[in-house]
């Protein structure tokens, strides 16, 4: 007898959870007309907070600052996010005309039910992917470009010259001094 009740008892487990199970999947075709518009409204956030984000990355560049990579991912996660729910959402009306009865049967079931799971899932997307988008900065300051110090070499011509330019210098009755000649021969150099 006691075989009986808990063979039972598993028969009632298995019938719940199969019941659960459908309706669970039901409800992607059932709540299409409330999970459609929660998707339009989502998208709109999301484009927002995108055009926020694009927009402080924007004000970074021209400080010349450079925006992290993981801004730079999220926003162009976005924008793929961004085009696949326009896509269902332009999609919509005709997924909505073929349903009836309420909305919980459709003329095509599999092709609802595949819409309504995919809404459902862009909805969830985008939920988390809002999420991730709180930055509190968007770019750092670049690494200071490397400094090549290029060793200068005394001109060998100049020698005779700086030693000329020395003794004037040394002399106690010279009060100026006067270098001259043509651009490029190095008269800056031998200061």
């Amino acid at each position: 007898m006691g075989n009986c009740c808990s063979v039972q008892c598993s028969f009632e487990n298995f019938l719940l959870r199969g019941w659960d199970f459908i309706v669970g999947h039901a409800n992607y075709v059932c709540k299409l007309k409330q999970t459609l518009p929660t998707l339009s409204a989502a998208l709109q956030e999301l484009r927002a907070l995108r055009n926020d984000v694009q927009r402080e990355v924007d004000v970074a560049d021209q400080r010349l600052l450079k925006p992290f990579e993981r801004v730079q991912l999220w926003l162009s996660t976005a924008d793929t996010m961004i085009t696949e729910a326009e896509n269902l959402v332009s999609n919509g009306p005709q997924q909505m005309n073929n349903l009836c009865l309420g909305g919980c049967i459709s003329e095509n079931c599999l092709s609802s039910y595949k819409f309504g799971k995919q809404v459902t899932e862009m909805l969830q997307e985008i939920s988390d992917h809002k999420s991730k988008g709180a930055f509190e900065k968007v770019a750092e300051d670049q690494p200071a470009a490397s400094l090549v110090v290029r060793p200068v070499e005394q001109p060998v011509a100049l020698e005779s010259t700086i030693q000329k330019v020395w003794s004037c210098i040394e002399d106690k009755d010279v009060g100026i001094i006067g270098l001259y000649g043509l651009g490029g021969v190095g008269k800056t150099t031998l200061l």
